[in-house]
């Protein structure tokens, strides 16, 4: 696989903070056990949550910035006990000083296999919630949410705009090509997509000389958002950075046309901003599923 490096020279300033939900908080210190995961959510009530609200997953650590570990829970509604989606996602912080609760809404998040990590993104040395869950669609999806809770303020700072990545938007071009626009790129992006020729002859998009013969407003080519986003720290400052991977697909969802691998930083500005962009190029690529969803048709 050949990959090609991209740069960006110019930031596009993502827009606005998403789903800026305050820490609505609850002033009664309470005297619950520890919930576990997989079991219901023993302060739903003090928050007036529905009875249903299960602990998807939780971790402790100081995320308000007093120096004192709190307790953090990814808290869901699940229609079933043994449902394996929740829907109505939220976060939900035990000071770890009164003991009180408080929580934040993460919008209409729901999915499957909530996971909750807590790092520092935003360098105030004081832990953020990051949050991973699976949409369960055929893309392969995940959505995932940032929240601060540093002065005992929620916000969300990565939400579903910014989960969408770098967004591609391209067409099938003369060539075996892609030709497209991605959001924060300073420059349009061509892919090659020549090592799948027999795909896209046998589908009808190109003849054998690669003219196209499909109309390129029946193919329209566009990237998924993140299907993985891990936390890493890359330059070992006690910050962590994001590293992100996206599909780029073409006549179907099973078409991946190019692999798109970013690095996302928050900056100064309170914005995510990509440090780095690469994306990949098949020199060799086996049609698979894709030309014979194709051909069904």
């Amino acid at each position: 696989m050949n990959k090609n490096w991209m740069k960006p020279v110019t930031f596009m300033l993502l827009a606005g903070v998403i789903g800026g939900a305050g820490l609505a908080a609850s002033h009664m210190k309470v005297a619950h056990a520890e919930s576990e995961i997989g079991k219901p959510f023993a302060a739903a009530s003090e928050l007036k949550l529905d009875k249903n609200y299960t602990v998807i997953d939780q971790k402790s650590a100081d995320v308000t910035g007093d120096n004192v570990a709190d307790m953090v829970y990814l808290v869901g509604s699940k229609e079933k006990p043994d449902d394996i989606y929740a829907f109505g996602m939220k976060l939900v912080v035990q000071d770890g000083k009164t003991k009180a609760y408080a929580k934040t809404d993460l919008g209409d998040l729901g999915g499957y296999e909530g996971e909750l990590t807590l790092a520092d993104f935003t360098g105030d040395h004081v832990a953020d919630a990051f949050v991973k869950t699976a949409t369960g669609g055929s893309g392969g999806i995940y959505s995932h949410v940032i929240a601060t809770f540093a002065d005992k303020q929620g916000q969300v700072i990565f939400g579903e705009k910014e989960n969408e990545g770098i967004k591609y938007e391209g067409a099938f071009v003369n060539g075996f090509k892609v030709e497209g626009k991605g959001t924060h790129l300073d420059k349009p992006l061509t892919v090659d997509v020549s090592g799948n020729k027999d795909l896209y002859v046998a589908a009808k998009v190109y003849d054998q000389g690669g003219k196209l013969v499909a109309s390129p407003e029946d193919l329209s080519v566009y990237s998924y958002p993140f299907g993985s986003l891990t936390p890493i720290d890359m330059d070992g400052n006690g910050t962590f950075e994001l590293v992100g991977e996206q599909r780029i697909v073409g006549i179907n969802n099973t078409d991946t046309v190019s692999n798109i691998r970013s690095v996302w930083g928050f900056g100064a500005d309170g914005k995510w901003n990509p440090w780095e962009v690469e994306y990949s190029t098949f020199l060799i690529k086996h049609p698979g599923e894709a030309v014979q969803t194709q051909m069904g048709k």
